[in-house]
């Protein structure tokens, strides 16, 4: 708990929850890996957060009213929604990004290079643990 607070104070960004700024850098390294001139599926988004549709849909419409995202409608499935960042969008991103590199650094310089190394090592092994656990695979 202790370490989530301290997260939460060092990885902030004027104006945003922090959910939305990891909806923000989702969406980005989503659009990244799109092949779709509208974006990102708005379906594709709820699978990797693991979260809900309606919470989704509570992101998108935050987003949205805060001009970070726009979303659209498949012209041919009028079932299927996608997003993407506006431009104002794409700079906050930058900045979350920016934001996150410098306290990458700040990190590796507190701790050194070979203590990074091993918390990021042991942080992956970890997270693999945690999601085959979830995933009710056995571990």
């Amino acid at each position: 708990m202790n370490f989530k607070r301290a997260e939460l104070q060092n990885f902030k960004v004027a104006g945003l929850k922090r959910s939305e700024t990891r909806f923000l850098f989702m969406l980005h390294q989503g659009l990244q890996h799109s092949n779709h001139e509208q974006g990102m599926k708005v379906s594709d988004a709820t699978a990797i957060l693991r979260v809900s549709k309606p919470s989704v849909t509570q992101q998108i419409n935050a987003l949205e009213e805060k001009k970070l995202i726009i979303r659209s409608q498949d012209p041919v499935d009028k079932r299927a929604a996608y997003i993407q960042l506006t431009g104002q969008g794409k700079e906050v991103v930058a900045e979350i990004i920016s934001t996150f590199h410098k306290n990458f650094e700040d990190m590796t310089l507190f701790l050194g290079k070979d203590e990074m190394e091993k918390l990021i090592s042991l942080l992956d092994r970890l997270t693999e643990y945690l999601n085959k656990k979830a995933e009710n695979k056995e571990v």
